[in-house]
């Protein structure tokens, strides 16, 4: 492994001084290694020398940057090698020496086919550690299927029960695969360098998009096998728990959940509803469900009397899990979340962009405010500082195509 460098040596940062080679593209890999980012791991981003990671280009007119690359690669490396060619590849395995981590997101096989599958990789460098991201896994009879975020969804059952009852299945509004794979990945990666401590030796992760929605199907898979029932479509409702949903007031919705009987005579007392609590349709959490329809229907009635401030305010006085669903303005607009520095302030194109920093606090993780790296703007400083080429070394792989550099 190279050195660290004198600025890395004050840094304290669960990943300070872990080096990631990234050969990973869309939005799985990339929101993963941007992770290790935060927590202090340095980033080396190969990308191809022609057009980068492609989704580079998913950008609106007049913008110089695409949403989706600005949110998940701040605070990486560019550099531009040409993978298909045998120098390319060398400078990718030289690399993949000198590192910690390596994670790509390509479909099985795509790594073997370059020369970089993580057998090749391990021989020259036994402690690295290599994981994979795909849509169905490195095995099994699927394992060879592209897959993004809506194929994912819908092969891991969870759009089966996204969506109104009786209307088409609906995929999330985020894209929950793409995001659970990458926090899986790097959760696992975490895992891989505490057990490296001791067993010293790296190992290949295998991710599966499909597996992540698979297990956050919990309690719908087990609610099946212990009843027979299947699972039905029911908006923001739950099956399990009544009232538990969004409903309309006089201005706005709200959302609002009731648990247990301690909850549901709180939620009585702030609807000014107090002979609600002992009616025997709705006193203990069975009969809740039993007779949800009417429930709805009744507690609909009533928030539609007043606005959604009104609501929340006695809602949250009373105890009552209760808050307003946002938009993507509110979002960015509100202040209510500023203490927990969720929103990080790029600058882009002349003015202020709130982007999604890291959702951990207390563990020496902290969101850089460095924007995404321009195509190959450090292949220069990679390739010198990692590997030691000289500039003219440098310069003849740039002119050869191997390469790209940004001035």
């Amino acid at each position: 492994m190279v050195k660290m460098n004198s600025t890395d040596q004050t840094d304290i940062r669960p990943l300070s001084g872990v080096k990631v080679l990234d050969f990973t593209q869309a939005l799985s890999g990339p929101y993963c290694t941007m992770m290790l980012a935060d927590a202090g791991a340095e980033i080396f981003k190969v990308e191809p020398v022609e057009h980068g990671d492609h989704v580079r280009d998913w950008r609106y007119p007049g913008s110089s940057m695409s949403p989706y690359f600005l949110a998940a690669n701040r605070s990486k490396k560019s550099a531009a090698i040409d993978l298909k060619s045998p120098r390319g590849k060398a400078l990718a395995l030289a690399l993949a020496k000198e590192c910690d981590i390596i994670v790509e997101n390509f479909r099985p096989g795509v790594m073997t086919r370059l020369g970089l599958s993580p057998e090749v990789i391990r021989a020259v460098n036994p402690r690295v550690i290599f994981c994979s991201i795909s849509g169905f896994g490195q095995n099994g009879p699927l394992a060879s299927r592209p897959a993004y975020d809506l194929i994912a969804s819908g092969y891991g059952g969870s759009m089966s029960v996204t969506g109104d009852q009786g209307g088409m299945p609906c995929k999330l509004g985020i894209p929950a695969a793409d995001i659970m794979g990458a926090m899986s990945a790097a959760y696992s990666i975490m895992l891989a360098l505490k057990q490296r401590e001791k067993t010293g030796e790296g190992q290949h992760l295998d991710i599966s998009m499909v597996d992540t929605q698979i297990s956050a199907m919990a309690y719908h898979l087990l609610n099946y096998q212990m009843t027979g029932s299947m699972p039905v479509r029911m908006g923001s409702a739950n099956p399990l728990m009544s009232p538990y949903q969004s409903f309309e007031t006089a201005d706005q919705d709200i959302n609002l959940g009731v648990l247990n009987e301690r909850q549901w005579a709180a939620f009585c007392v702030a609807l000014d509803e107090p002979e609600w609590r002992d009616d025997p349709r709705f006193n203990r959490v069975q009969a809740r469900l039993k007779n949800r329809k009417t429930l709805c229907e009744m507690i609909s009635l009533k928030l539609k009397t007043n606005n959604a401030t009104h609501w929340l305010e006695r809602l949250s006085t009373a105890g009552v899990p209760c808050g307003p669903i946002r938009t993507v303005q509110d979002l960015v607009s509100d202040h209510e979340m500023d203490d927990r520095k969720i929103l990080v302030d790029v600058e882009l194109d002349g003015k202020t962009i709130r982007v999604p920093g890291a959702p951990w606090k207390g563990i020496g993780v902290k969101a850089s405010d460095t924007l995404p790296p321009q195509l190959g703007s450090s292949t220069h400083e990679v390739l010198a500082t990692v590997l030691g080429l000289s500039t003219e070394e440098i310069g003849s792989l740039e002119a050869d195509g191997v390469i790209a550099c940004q001035a």
